[in-house]
């Protein structure tokens, strides 16, 4: 019996590591078939997703530059209506004699001109064709004849319709326009056409929402017919017609996409997503066409090598692993449970899940491998996170911007008609009793107000191009102290060196940003307080610091990262644009801004600007 048990025990030993091979090599075996294919359904899979996302975000961002362009021309079809419909004009068609009325009318259309736009012409026509006003001139000549190009939107007006033309260019200018007519109703008769409004709208406009479209693709405004009417100011001009794009998929009857083999990027594919003008209330369009096109290689590149990236992590992960089970034992089988719970429980998405194993061989090495594994799939989850809320985040700063636009348009035009109101009733009640003076002037303020917000508005999405001119420090701080009245509780204490040098800046865009912060400053402190203005020259940088510092309440800690967030405020009244407009003023500028504040202690916001000389290099490279 000893020598039959001295015998067996090598024999059970042989037959138990052959069954332990048979299970490795197995277990080897159905990784490396299983792994890969289950790594390339999922990259595949992956990939397929996310195009799709990006392909519905570019049709989203087509539609909404479509949008906007829809919504600057039923802006300008507005405009002209409201200033056809304007019955002080309408009282001088009918009585051309008055002078006093004349005058009135001169001076309101000077504004509206001002206001609303932009237009290459403004012109007032009778019904005879006689041009009457003319706050920007058609040309030389008074008469309807010497303007081809206008005589069908007058002939349209006379029968008492709204006009509006196709691109066109003016024959006389060389100018892209596109030209809008609206009749003027008479007070005694409102079915009587008087008159005729002509605007010409300056075609730049669309230009410049054509600009701020994504620089990787290429952008095409084509019309009913296909030819192309509108591209970026810096591309080239091809009048050669473009087809419609013959769309994969619709993702609304007015936009689609396509990938084509037609292309203007050189080699490769391209993804055409194609809008329709869809037109806004009662301006319709004339069947204009958006086209995006961008490189497949480029628009799908991030995503390509994130997903190669990550199906490699996981085949090496697999192939480590299937190695392993080939030359480890059953006294490993517990290690390998946790590191399949762990495998499991990050493919179900606990991607914070973590392999403990106390073990220093090679599944120990292997748990330290997944768990990297698992920290860079947490960090690329991460920038995915990033990347998608970088894209709401656009979509939504796309849509304010329409909102902004469409909003502030709206406002000054009421605004406009009820501030001359206000200065007509104070000019004909120049002995009003003092209560209804003083109505009138809450009234004029309250106006004020809110053409400011309007201003706000547009600023915020869309500030203009500085215009650049040498200006002092003092000086632009004593007109801003002289526009912005102090309350009696407020004391304000200025602290601006006479050697600083001159400042190299738009000072109507830098006096509106410093007035956004002192009033800031003077809301912070409604007990009173001090409000101290100090400049600091930078000779090394070439900058000057101005601050505005107040006494108030100050910011909480985690407020202050919020402070220059579109529509972001702790205000009862804000609209959470000030900052932002103050951010995106000094920026345009080639200068900087930042915060300093501690609950209790107030608050100091410190803006760098270039001096004369100084950041001119910066500006212009921005």
């Amino acid at each position: 019996m000893t020598g039959y048990r001295r015998e067996s025990r090598p024999l059970l030993q042989e037959h138990g590591m052959k069954f332990v091979t048979k299970l490795g090599l197995s277990a080897a075996s159905a990784a490396l078939i299983i792994g890969p294919l289950l790594g390339t359904a999922v990259f595949f899979e992956a990939r397929s997703v996310l195009q799709e996302r990006i392909i519905y975000e570019q049709v989203l961002s087509a539609r909404s530059v479509m949008r906007e362009i829809d919504t600057a021309m039923y802006n300008a079809y507005q405009n002209v209506s409201t200033i056809a419909a304007d019955e002080l004009l309408a009282g001088y068609l009918e009585s051309p004699d008055d002078s006093a009325g004349e005058s009135m009318v001169e001076d309101e259309l000077e504004e509206r001109e001002g206001l609303t736009g932009p237009w290459d012409a403004l012109v007032v026509f009778d019904a005879s064709g006689r041009v009457v006003f003319a706050p920007k001139w058609l040309g030389d000549e008074a008469i309807l004849s010497a303007y081809p190009s206008s005589e069908t939107g007058f002939q349209h007006a006379m029968k008492g319709e709204i006009y509006y033309s196709d691109r066109i260019i003016h024959r006389s200018s060389g100018k892209p326009v596109v030209i809008l007519a609206a009749p003027v109703y008479g007070r005694a008769d409102p079915h009587e056409v008087v008159g005729v409004v002509i605007a010409h709208y300056q075609w730049a406009a669309v230009q410049g929402i054509l600009d701020h479209v994504d620089p990787l693709a290429k952008v095409h405004l084509l019309n009913r017919g296909g030819a192309i009417i509108a591209k970026r100011s810096n591309d080239t001009f091809n009048e050669e017609p473009i087809p419609p794009v013959e769309r994969m998929t619709t993702e609304s009857e007015n936009a689609g996409y396509a990938i084509a083999s037609r292309h203007t990027h050189g080699e490769g594919e391209t993804l055409q997503v194609e809008a329709e003008q869809n037109g806004v209330q009662g301006y319709r369009g004339h069947g204009w066409r958006l086209l995006l096109e961008q490189p497949l290689d480029k628009i799908f590149a991030p995503i390509r090598k994130m997903a190669m990236e990550t199906a490699l992590l996981v085949f090496v992960a697999l192939l480590v692993l299937a190695g392993l089970y080939g030359f480890i034992g059953r006294r490993f089988v517990s290690p390998l449970n946790s590191l399949v719970s762990g495998v499991r429980e990050v493919a179900g998405g606990k991607l914070d899940s973590k392999v403990v194993v106390r073990s220093k061989d090679e599944f120990g090495e292997l748990a330290d491998a997944f768990n990297v594994m698992v920290d860079r799939l947490q960090e690329r989850t991460r920038q995915l996170l990033e990347a998608q809320n970088e894209l709401v985040k656009k979509e939504q700063m796309a849509m304010l911007g329409q909102v902004a636009g469409s909003v502030g348009h709206e406002l000054r035009n009421p605004l406009g008609v009820m501030s001359n109101a206000v200065y007509f009733l104070q000019t004909v009640l120049p002995d009003a009793d003092e209560i209804t003076k003083e109505y009138l002037n809450i009234i004029k303020s309250e106006i004020a107000v809110s053409e400011r917000m309007a201003s706000d508005l547009m600023d915020a999405v869309r500030t203009q191009p500085p215009n650049l001119e040498t200006v002092g420090v003092a000086e632009l701080i004593a007109q801003i102290l002289r526009k912005c009245p102090m309350p009696p509780s407020v004391s304000v204490k200025l602290n601006i060196p006479a050697t600083l040098p001159p400042l190299r800046v738009d000072a109507m865009q830098i006096q509106k940003a410093l007035r956004n912060l002192i009033r800031n400053g003077v809301e912070a402190m409604p007990e009173g307080g001090t409000l101290e203005i100090q400049a600091v020259e930078n000779r090394q940088d070439g900058t000057v610091a101005v601050s505005v510092r107040d006494s108030g309440i100050g910011i909480a800690p985690d407020v202050l990262p919020k402070l220059f967030q579109p529509l972001f405020t702790t205000k009862a009244r804000g609209i959470g644009l000030g900052l932002v407009v103050v951010k995106n003023l000094i920026q345009a500028n080639g200068g900087s801004v930042k915060v300093e504040s501690e609950v209790g202690q107030g608050a100091m916001f410190t803006i760098t600007l270039p001096c004369d000389g100084g950041g001119i290099q910066n500006l212009r490279g921005a």
